[in-house]
């Protein structure tokens, strides 16, 4: 490789880099979401770990305050059977009560736990729960089923793969669960991950959401593996159809309570995604350090994607097979600019 192209490359390389602006932390990432304000200074405090927040004399919000994600999970129950929906992230400390023992100081129910969706952080207290775990009836996780249990992947909880969780069972889309006196309308609403689950209770106006749309904390992630724009889009539209103008919506993370108003929010930046008409800027956000993201910001509402191209090409063997070919002529350039470094020193 001659001087001249050598240079050109190396200029190339340095102006995509300088496109790269980071995020200022926690002021930018976090907002105005201060430790401690996650959740009501009304709720009981166990093991100094767990914030367990009445909703209702049946609902309770379980808050993990402490942890690096502000996670929440929820104990919803009926006068026949209850519901926990997700098991807690894997952040609190030896000793302390899982969130089946924390469930059953509320309830002495039959409790079915049903996952929001797969990611690290709602799974951890999942094979604590020995009835068990429901899951969404989707054709990719009935094939994982394997002699009644099914194992989260590395790539699915996007950190290490889980312990095997004994099936109990499948809800599907549209299906509704029946607590005795209580109901829970199940809606599969791919966007976040493919299994992501809402539970909608039409009687008290409440809605479960997972991590499908929270309010803020970090802003709304959409760079995992099973993450899709299109899907996100059409299914946030699906959500607010689904509800009303007085519907609470409960979240997996920060601040537990919203309105409507964050629903139609989180659809509005997801249309200009889709219609390709985004604002993005290039961050670093604290959940992958190292790797630049790209950010569509609407004052509070934060939206995080795969840097250059959408999840589903980021993610696929095409996009593979083009980083090892930028490897591999990032290696050649490093072996010529070697080449022509010792050349320079030997004359």
């Amino acid at each position: 490789m001659k001087m001249w192209q050598l240079i050109v490359v190396s200029i190339f390389c340095l102006s995509l880099s300088s496109c790269f602006e980071k995020v200022v932390e926690p002021e930018d990432v976090f907002g105005a979401i201060r430790r401690g304000e996650t959740y009501s200074p009304a709720s009981e405090m166990i093991d100094s770990w767990y914030a367990v927040e009445a909703i209702d004399a049946q609902t309770f919000a379980i808050n993990e305050p402490k942890s690096s994600q502000y996670n929440t999970s929820y104990l919803i129950v009926g006068n026949e059977r209850a519901v926990m929906f997700d098991a807690g992230s894997s952040e609190r400390p030896a000793g302390s009560k899982s969130m089946r023992q924390v469930a059953d100081l509320y309830t002495d129910k039959p409790i079915t736990l049903i996952l929001s969706h797969f990611h690290y952080d709602h799974i951890y207290d999942a094979s604590r729960f020995e009835g068990g775990v429901t899951l969404i009836d989707r054709p990719e996780i009935r094939a994982g089923v394997k002699n009644g249990l099914y194992t989260i992947s590395a790539l699915e909880s996007v950190d290490a793969e889980a312990p095997p969780l004994n099936v109990a069972g499948f809800i599907a889309d549209g299906d509704v669960i029946v607590l005795g006196n209580r109901t829970l309308d199940v809606l599969n609403l791919p966007g976040h991950t493919t299994e992501s689950i809402v539970l909608i209770d039409r009687a008290r106006n409440q809605t479960f959401t997972g991590d499908f749309v929270y309010k803020h904390l970090g802003g709304i992630i959409a760079f995992a593996p099973a993450s899709d724009f299109s899907q996100y889009k059409t299914n946030s539209n699906r959500l607010l159809h689904s509800t009303n103008a007085d519907t609470q919506f409960y979240g997996a993370h920060g601040i537990p309570r919203f309105g409507r108003d964050w629903v139609s929010l989180l659809s509005s930046e997801l249309e200009k995604i889709v219609s390709g008409k985004p604002e993005y800027r290039y961050v670093a956000h604290y959940l992958i350090p190292g790797m630049p993201v790209r950010l569509q910001q609407n004052e509070d509402m934060y939206i995080y994607t795969t840097p250059l191209v959408d999840p589903p090409l980021f993610w696929s063997k095409w996009a593979l097979l083009v980083v090892a070919a930028f490897g591999t002529l990032a290696l050649y350039l490093l072996y010529c600019a070697a080449r022509l470094f010792f050349v320079a020193v030997r004359r």
